[in-house]
């Protein structure tokens, strides 16, 4: 796997940058819709905020996850790669969709979604078959794939951890969109062989029972921290202030 990855990073400035065009990106993603909107500049504020905490500790593998579905972790991980791609052009950024069931990034970035993470995992093709570079960027995207029949032993299997082990070795950044918590094992899996965890939790929706509870499941893995995600612009009125100006 370490050749196909030296081969898939020798690849990346010649893969087609028409992947993911401006018309099929969901709207969602502000940092390439939206850079200049209070939505955006907020994912930059996290990023520069995980940018502190590498000054004081190794946080090259960074995972996304949530309590329940449907909080907007998809979401926070791709726009957060992308702060991380437009903040650091010389670095090598990469987004990996690592939510076997129920896969989202191709579709929020408007990318083929097969072959992915999935295919790789069941041995069915190789990494220079996955990565994609998004756009002009230094931002490169591996989609999930296939959901597979076992997705937790996928996810548990030597061959992810040699993947994450050369990734780590040929990118600078590495972004993973994770299943949520509370349903599956996979994020307490996939959490304990990243350097950090955020755990996206919708304001006025995810119970803080729930919370709890996915803090508890995912057994001391490395969490940074939450990230608040749909609270209105009315609960932060300085920000409301200076955006209008």
């Amino acid at each position: 796997m370490d050749q196909t990855m030296e081969r898939a990073g020798n690849f990346l400035p010649r893969v087609d940058d028409a992947a993911g065009s401006p018309n099929a990106v969901d709207k969602r993603v502000v940092s390439l819709t939206a850079p200049a909107s209070g939505a955006a500049e907020q994912y930059r504020s996290l990023y520069y905020r995980l940018e502190r905490m590498r000054e004081l500790r190794p946080l090259k593998v960074v995972g996304v996850t949530s309590a329940l579905p449907g909080e907007g972790k998809t979401v926070t991980t791709v726009n957060l790669a992308l702060a991380a791609a437009r903040a650091n052009m010389e670095r090598r950024i990469l987004l990996i969709d690592a939510d076997l069931r129920r896969g989202q990034v191709a579709d929020v970035l408007g990318i083929k979604g097969r072959p992915g993470l999935s295919e790789l995992l069941s041995g069915e093709c190789e990494v220079r078959d996955l990565v994609r570079r998004f756009h002009a960027t230094r931002m490169a995207v591996i989609t999930a794939g296939a959901t597979p029949e076992e997705p937790t032993q996928a996810l548990a299997s030597a061959r992810m951890k040699q993947f994450l082990k050369v990734v780590r070795e040929h990118f600078d950044e590495v972004y993973m969109d994770l299943p949520p918590t509370l349903p599956f094992a996979d994020s307490a899996i996939l959490g304990h062989q990243a350097d950090g965890l955020l755990m996206v939790v919708r304001a006025n929706v995810t119970p803080a029972r729930a919370v709890n509870q996915a803090v508890e499941q995912l057994g001391g893995a490395p969490i940074l921290g939450c990230v608040l995600n749909g609270a209105e612009m009315s609960d932060t009125p300085y920000l409301k202030n200076y955006v209008r100006k």
